[in-house]
């Protein structure tokens, strides 16, 4: 059994999961969830049931096998000690550390093992490509009004833009805002390369968009009805765009890469 610790928004845990996925089908064993949010401070949820992934809740009697302490404090404490300084208190648990590059290392980790990490790398689950895919397909179809918008990107030269402000302006360490120039650019870059662009924003300060981005395009859609545990469908509406552009964000990379026209243009920071 592959216990996966999930924690952090939506882009996070999909990560986490198509890692654990991988580990799972390399050693043919049940893949577990442990939602604990324990590398975070900001109050999340789990939000992977929309999808149709292959996975359950570990339960306690799990947890215990693997010797772990369900304690949110701890298990943050237990993680940075790992983390950071390289000290490991169980054998059981196999933590990502710092600092976050691609390491081949990983893809060797044993059956029976706790994951806690961020493992948002490509390379760490490309060889199940296919099955993520299909996984990561939305339960439920969309409601009227985001069925709406879908007909009229699959109609159109679509091209999602995706912005993340909310604590990405705020932060003091950890990401920031990626900056108004670099959308202007990526605007200017996509309407060469593909006429009659028709741009979908997608963002968490539709307000700030409309008034900013407006001046770089003549046909753009403002969705902004997708929040809190809706937001999954802002993903599925941006993976449909024929191109994207994309935040730094692992929400915004995730629209991209779902996105499945062969000749499709992402542009990333």
């Amino acid at each position: 059994m592959i216990i996966v610790n999930l924690t952090g928004g939506l882009g996070n845990q999909m990560f986490q999961y198509v890692f654990g996925r991988y580990l799972s089908i390399k050693h043919k064993t049940l893949l577990k969830y442990h939602f604990t949010n324990a590398l975070f401070n900001t109050q999340r949820r789990f939000e992977l049931d929309v999808f149709n992934i292959k996975t359950a809740e570990a339960s306690s009697e799990d947890l215990q096998k693997f010797g772990i302490i369900q304690n949110r404090v701890l298990n943050r404490l237990f993680y940075l000690f790992d983390e950071r300084c390289g000290i490991q208190f169980n054998k059981h648990i196999m933590t990502q550390r710092y600092p976050y590059t691609f390491n081949s290392n990983y893809l060797t980790i044993k059956d029976n093992s706790y994951i806690q990490g961020y493992w948002a790398d490509e390379r760490y689950f490309k060889n199940i490509e296919n099955i993520i895919r299909k996984e990561f397909t939305p339960k439920e179809k969309l409601d009227e009004k985001n069925q709406k918008i879908l007909e009229k990107i699959q109609k159109t030269n679509s091209v999602s833009i995706h912005v993340r402000r909310g604590d990405y302006v705020t932060n003091k360490t950890g990401p920031k805002f990626i900056g108004l120039d670099y959308y202007k650019n990526a605007t200017k870059n996509i309407e060469k390369k593909v006429k009659n662009s028709v741009f979908f924003v997608f963002s968490d300060d539709i307000p700030w968009c409309k008034k900013n981005l407006d001046q770089f395009f003549n046909d753009a859609h403002y969705i902004n009805y997708n929040t809190e545990k809706n937001s999954y469908k802002d993903l599925i509406l941006m993976s449909a765009c024929k191109h994207n552009i994309i935040a730094n964000s692992s929400f915004s990379w995730w629209g991209g890469w779902l996105n499945i026209n062969l000749n499709k243009i992402v542009i990333k920071s």
